[in-house]
């Protein structure tokens, strides 16, 4: 049964491609924010589910230009630039790399054939999205994304599944791109704004309610899965909140409700850090924490391949050439990996993604708008859900974790209907 449901909305997905394309781009992009593959197995066995709605995409993209060829003006802006420049730019590194066939965990190969899909769709995807309806309809499939995965996370715990939890950590889904705790916490810390400003968008008191009891328990699949980026980015998501809503009663009863849940229910990430302070202590001539030699490795990396970087997925190799007795695995930070594997430019044009979505957010909250409206809605949602995205970067490689893409893509498509509601001056929309 359930596979014929699946089937059913592939012919669904198929069939809108000739009255709403924008349908096939959002089937894609649930299915590459959920990977429901990796949950449901029993149900996507044999069928190539991401081929299949990338296809229909592509279709559906072809469609929308060859009706209107001005839907790619979106194309112009900047932040399309930086994503270009850093997808050759890795490219390039690659080709150039001294360390070219070193031996390496995951092979560059498999990095940049990532790389390849979430970049062409992408590109794919900012034109056939580029509308009011289907901007509404993506927010919404990342907020129940979010939602699920917090689901998920909360009923392992109510249901005892204590072999899904590896060193007191729950673990996401088994072969996933989730797999690792703290991929999945950046998803679900990344979905808190878009739930957050949503309270102020419903009317029904169940909705907000839903929403009311969402936020703690987003806290709590995050205490699961035992990530102090992700904790650290909710505190600084709250800050960005308050930054947008500017009414006190509303920001004190945020921090004071997270406060207290820190209290009661953080004892796990508490001790985790105690852990570690301790461990420190036994062995003071040791780091606090493992990841400041990788960040140190990284950032004397640097100037040793200023141009190029060692290459794609070559910072083992090259620290074990350099820094023998240091041999960390990875740069356990996003810019310290783009700039040490494949250049500083390509570290600065990572920062430069950042930078813009906090200039639109900085814009849109100082020229005022209603959460009301779709567009700034998405605006200031999106754009502090990338700014969480960075602070749990610091801590993670995540060079190619595709919500961040999909996240930016919503971001310049409402800062785009911003722009043609003549709210923002002509340069600001460059």
């Amino acid at each position: 049964m359930s596979r014929l449901i699946l089937f059913v909305l592939i012919l669904i997905a198929g069939f809108s491609i000739f009255f709403a394309p924008w349908i096939a781009g959002l089937a894609y992009v649930i299915n590459s924010l959920l990977q429901p593959q990796y949950l449901w197995p029993w149900v996507f066995q044999g069928i190539p589910i991401f081929r299949v709605t990338a296809a229909l995409a592509i279709i559906g993209f072809l469609f929308v230009v060859a009706k209107d060829s001005k839907t790619t003006k979106i194309y112009k802006n900047k932040q399309n630039f930086f994503l270009a420049f850093i997808w050759g730019w890795m490219h390039l590194s690659n080709f150039l790399s001294p360390f070219k066939g070193a031996p390496v965990s995951v092979p560059p190969e498999t990095v940049l054939g990532t790389l390849n899909s979430i970049m062409v769709m992408y590109f794919v995807l900012l034109p056939l999205l580029n509308n009011q309806k289907a901007l509404k309809y993506i927010c919404l499939t990342f907020i129940l994304v979010g939602a699920y995965y917090v689901y998920w996370a909360n009923s392992i715990y109510l249901n005892q599944e204590w072999h899904r939890f590896v060193n007191n950590r729950l673990t996401g889904p088994s072969l996933s791109p989730y797999r690792d705790a703290n991929a999945l916490s950046t998803l679900i810390v990344m979905t808190l704004p878009f739930v957050i400003f949503l309270y102020f968008k419903v009317e029904k008191k169940i909705s907000k309610i839903a929403i009311i009891i969402f936020i703690p328990l987003a806290w709590h699949s995050i205490v699961l899965f035992s990530s102090r980026a992700a904790l650290l980015a909710s505190v600084f998501s709250l800050v960005l909140v308050a930054y947008v809503i500017k009414s006190k009663k509303i920001n004190i009863v945020l921090s004071v409700s997270f406060i207290i849940f820190l209290t009661y229910q953080g004892s796990l990430l508490i001790s985790r850090t105690a852990d570690t302070v301790e461990e420190a202590r036994v062995n003071a001539e040791q780091p606090i924490n493992p990841r400041l030699i990788s960040w140190e490795a990284g950032l004397r990396l640097i100037p040793e391949y200023p141009f190029f970087g060692a290459g794609v997925q070559m910072f083992e190799a090259a620290t074990r050439q350099h820094f023998p007795g240091m041999t960390p695995h990875v740069a356990h930070n996003t810019f310290i990996n783009f700039s040490a594997n494949t250049g500083l430019i390509t570290g600065i044009m990572f920062l430069g993604l950042i930078y813009l979505s906090w200039r639109r957010l900085r814009f849109a909250v100082k020229e005022g708008g209603s959460l009301q409206d779709l567009s700034y809605y998405a605006v200031v949602s999106s754009s502090i859900s990338i700014l969480v995205f960075f602070i749990c970067s610091l801590f993670l490689d995540l060079i190619i974790f595709e919500p961040f893409f999909i996240v930016i893509l919503i971001n310049l498509i409402a800062w785009n209907h911003l722009c043609s509601q003549e709210r923002v001056p002509e340069p600001s929309c460059e």
